[in-house]
């Protein structure tokens, strides 16, 4: 018999909040592939938005995005709308899709983090902050992308974990249906 906390998401939202923000402060700025740079933040704001309330998603996209804003060399603003809106958007896609590490997840968050950073590098190219168009969308849209992919990996272990598993019975060997060979 599973006993269910109702506290664990919770728990685990702190946590993973924390470990974003310190990954976000500490190792964003020391690593750096093809001139693009891990966002820890949006990671952390579309793993949590996954299978999760629209309203809470868009909380946490809000408050990820802002805080990235304020330690970064990015226009105030620009990321919380950006996060605000792509994890409005993926609450409402994933619904049904749980939150733990699966394909469908995946496809989901990389598409997500693909669009959040082209449409930011290309904002940052007509705001007058990135140089060339082509090594905005380039920079920002796919070294980025890959770079925030690979980090989601570990942020959806950690969601996957504080889920309650969901089962049909308590019987861990079996089904409800009769088989064929029951039969005989």
């Amino acid at each position: 018999m599973e006993v269910r906390d109702p506290h664990r998401q919770r728990r685990s939202l702190a946590i993973a909040c924390a470990v974003a923000a310190v990954l976000q402060l500490a190792l964003a700025p020391q690593i750096s592939l093809f001139g693009g740079a891990f966002n820890f933040m949006l990671v952390f704001a579309l793993c949590m938005s996954m299978g999760n309330e629209i309203g809470s998603a868009v909380l946490i996209g809000f408050f990820s995005g802002l805080f990235y804003d304020m330690t970064s060399a990015a226009p105030v603003g620009l990321m919380s709308l950006l996060l605000t809106i792509g994890c409005f958007s993926l609450a409402t896609v994933s619904r049904g899709v749980s939150g733990n590490v699966s394909t469908d997840s995946m496809r989901l968050i990389a598409a997500a983090i693909l669009a959040i950073n082209v449409v930011n590098g290309v904002v940052l190219f007509f705001m007058g902050v990135e140089g060339g168009f082509v090594s905005a969308v380039l920079v920002h849209g796919l070294a980025c992308t890959v770079l925030d992919t690979i980090a989601a990996l570990p942020f959806l272990v950690l969601v996957g974990a504080s889920e309650p598993k969901k089962g049909f019975s308590a019987r861990t060997k079996g089904t409800r249906f009769k088989n064929y060979k029951s039969l005989k």
